[in-house]
């Protein structure tokens, strides 16, 4: 319970964490220009994790079903200077009944870990694939779309080669569609058209909601990144294609990766382009699909 004058809130799980966070990071009594710095012990960020992650008393606003665990462990590179040393990162899973978590592990960077269960646990997160054409120079019209929920992760499959293992990113956090050839294999864009991609992160009350990931781009991009890797077998007579940004067309049909930019060159959004069987070469009045 938090009292702000002479209210009162029953703040949600998540904004407890963030609470905690903001109370401890600034104290009462401490000012930014006292001249004093505030250590944040290891013992606060893994009472913190036990409390929210490890014991959570409502069962509405429990972890995800797969009750995992990530630990955020960071070791010292022998040989690394003592003034500036280096560090190894690794993210160790465990189930939350597990009798092997590392709690109390000072190899452990507790804050970080708080983090990053906070990232995985206590936000949805939808991702958007749309095909646009733009109506004004400040406005789009949205064609076709497709929404779906993802899940975070400090880890990926690579989507050229699925199901052969995964690499951690940590500490990048990815968003996989694992089936995006059948998920979006009807998702066509043609001339004249862009991809749109959002992702956007909720609480799992829907009160907190933002935009994490934004990008596009041009069918005319596409279609260079694609011409570019063609094979030196591959005909050059230059024909106007339609393209799938994903395809389920077997094994032999070939599909370009192409990565999107976020703004401001911050995160990417990874997308397989193939050319649908039977688009053919299309004629200058073809319509949009």
């Amino acid at each position: 319970m938090v009292r702000y004058g002479d209210v009162v809130f029953h703040p949600l799980p998540l904004c407890r964490v963030i609470l905690s966070i903001i109370d401890f990071s600034h104290p009462p009594g401490f000012f930014a220009d006292s001249g004093f710095v505030v250590l944040q012990g290891t013992t606060y960020w893994t009472d913190l994790f036990v409390r929210h992650f490890l014991f959570q008393a409502e069962p509405e606003h429990s972890i995800d079903s797969d009750d995992l665990l990530f630990f955020v462990r960071k070791k010292h590179v022998k040989g690394s200077s003592r003034h500036m040393p280096k560090f190894e990162t690794d993210v160790d899973v465990f189930r939350k009944d597990s009798r092997k978590l590392p709690i109390g592990d000072p190899d452990v960077d507790w804050e970080e870990t708080v983090y990053l269960n906070l990232v995985i646990h206590q936000f949805d997160y939808k991702l958007t694939l749309a095909i646009c054409t733009r109506t004004s120079p400040k406005e789009l019209q949205v064609l076709r779309r497709h929404t779906q929920r993802v899940y975070a992760s400090p880890s990926r499959r690579k989507m050229d080669t699925k199901g052969e293992g995964e690499e951690m990113t940590y500490p990048h956090i990815c968003f996989m569609v694992d089936n995006f050839d059948e998920v979006f294999s009807d998702i066509l864009v043609r001339d004249g058209e862009m991809v749109c991609v959002e992702l956007v992160a909720s609480d799992r009350d829907g009160s907190v909601q933002g935009v994490i990931f934004l990008g596009s781009i041009r069918y005319d991009a596409l279609k260079k990144v694609y011409d570019a890797r063609q094979s030196s077998l591959s005909s050059k007579v230059a024909q106007r294609m339609m393209f799938g940004l994903f395809s389920s067309g077997g094994p032999q049909t070939r599909c370009e990766f192409v990565r999107m930019k976020g703004p401001q060159g911050k995160g990417h959004a990874e997308m397989a382009v193939t050319k649908p069987k039977g688009s053919g070469v299309e004629t200058p009045t073809s319509e949009p699909g």
